[in-house]
């Protein structure tokens, strides 16, 4: 009965998603990577820490100088973090890449 409600939606060559995936492809369909916005996210990302380290050089502070470099460290923590969780979203984009080529014919894939 499933195969013959799936041919009348005409959805019979269309791959399974899961909703995680379903959901996945929404959230990166909707997402904002234009070149402006990564920009202004790493200048604030940065920003902070440079601010502090050259006040710290030119008022000759050791302790501006060392929270600039705790910032720099936090950041790159952050980073970390930020790298590990993302895995997960590439590994399940993987998937979804992977049932959308199963269903492409050998030509299909060139164009």
């Amino acid at each position: 009965m499933d195969a013959l409600s799936a041919e009348e939606d005409g959805r019979q060559g269309r791959p399974a998603f899961t909703d995680e995936e379903i959901r996945l492809m929404r959230l990166w369909s909707l997402s904002d990577v234009s070149a402006g916005r990564q920009l202004s996210a790493q200048i604030a990302y940065f920003a902070t820490p440079a601010i502090f380290g050259i006040y710290g050089l030119a008022t000759g502070s050791l302790t501006m100088i060392g929270v600039a470099f705790v910032c720099i460290l936090l950041l790159l923590a952050w980073g970390l973090v930020s790298t590990w969780r993302e895995r997960r979203d590439s590994v399940l984009m993987q998937s979804v890449c992977a049932k959308i080529l199963a269903t492409l014919s050998p030509g299909e894939e060139r164009k």
